[in-house]
């Protein structure tokens, strides 16, 4: 078992979701993922089949198939509560590190409700993916937003000038980046939201465990990853342990906070527990 993550951890979700399309048994239909990719890319997926369920061989591939699951499981219980956010009067979707999302296209009820959807991730990720769409479809709709920004140097004020509403329902989706910045950053991405949500509005973001920052023999695999992640210049800088989260985020003054470790959401899919819950979790809040 092997992904090809690339030189960047975006594009590399978007494959582990991509090669879930080629798995058995799928949790997760995504028919628009393969824009993103080249014939040859799913030639060699559909060939090999690449599936993940067989028992890893040594613990880089036992990371691997972890990080897999816990993207195929993430993406999931997002679009889980998209949907619910959509069904109580939701209006905007708001896709903070968007990468290759598909969502837009992917969730019928986000077209069929005509739920404005802004995408944000840095500068050359939006102007690729606008490039995929715009050969795939010649025109990209007119209700899917795509915004350039950098967390990093950026003030997230400037979605307003997109024509971002704060004042109505908003699903806030944070997925795939809290632990690539210093915690300052995810810090105040956190308390923008605060400040923007209705009392209507759901964030749903992701986070790791300190463990996965650093090599250690807690965690399979993560020297080879830790490596991997350095290499391509995407190091995790920030993680944080669920209680210290949840007391975090209530000091913030969020409420209704819900947080899943990854064998939770593993229960709540697949009906069983094999991940283990020392790597990445998932948050529900609200204000």
């Amino acid at each position: 078992m092997s992904i090809n993550l690339g030189q960047s951890t975006n594009k590399g979700t978007a494959l582990m979701k991509f090669a879930h399309q080629f798995q058995p048994e799928v949790i997760l239909p995504d028919e628009f993922v393969g824009w993103f990719f080249d014939d040859a890319v799913a030639q060699a997926l559909k060939a090999d089949c690449l599936n993940l369920s067989v028992e890893p061989t040594n613990d880089a591939e036992r990371f691997q198939q972890i990080a897999y699951w816990y993207t195929i499981l993430r993406e999931k219980y997002g679009d889980e509560v998209i949907e619910e956010a959509i069904e109580s009067n939701c209006k905007q979707l708001l896709l903070l590190g968007s990468g290759y999302d598909t969502r837009f296209f992917r969730i019928a009820a986000v077209r069929e409700k005509s739920v404005h959807t802004f995408e944000v991730d840095l500068p050359e990720t939006i102007a690729e993916k606008r490039r995929f769409l715009t050969e795939k479809l010649e025109n990209i709709p007119q209700e899917l937003t795509l915004i350039p920004l950098d967390f990093n140097q950026e003030n997230l004020n400037k979605l307003f000038q997109q024509g971002f509403d704060p004042t109505v329902e908003t699903a806030y989706i944070w997925q795939g980046v809290s632990y690539y910045l210093p915690q300052e950053s995810v810090s105040q991405v956190l308390d923008f939201i605060k400040s923007w949500m209705t009392t209507d509005s759901v964030l749903v973001f992701d986070c790791c465990s300190p463990l996965m920052t650093f090599k250690n023999d807690r965690i399979p695999g993560i020297a080879t990853s830790i490596d991997r992640l350095t290499e391509i210049g995407e190091p995790f800088l920030f993680g944080m342990y669920a209680d210290e989260m949840k007391n975090w985020l209530e000091e913030k003054g969020f409420q209704d906070i819900k947080i899943l470790q990854q064998d939770a959401l593993e229960e709540k899919f697949l009906h069983k527990r094999t991940l283990p819950n020392n790597m990445w979790y998932v948050v529900k809040a609200r204000v």
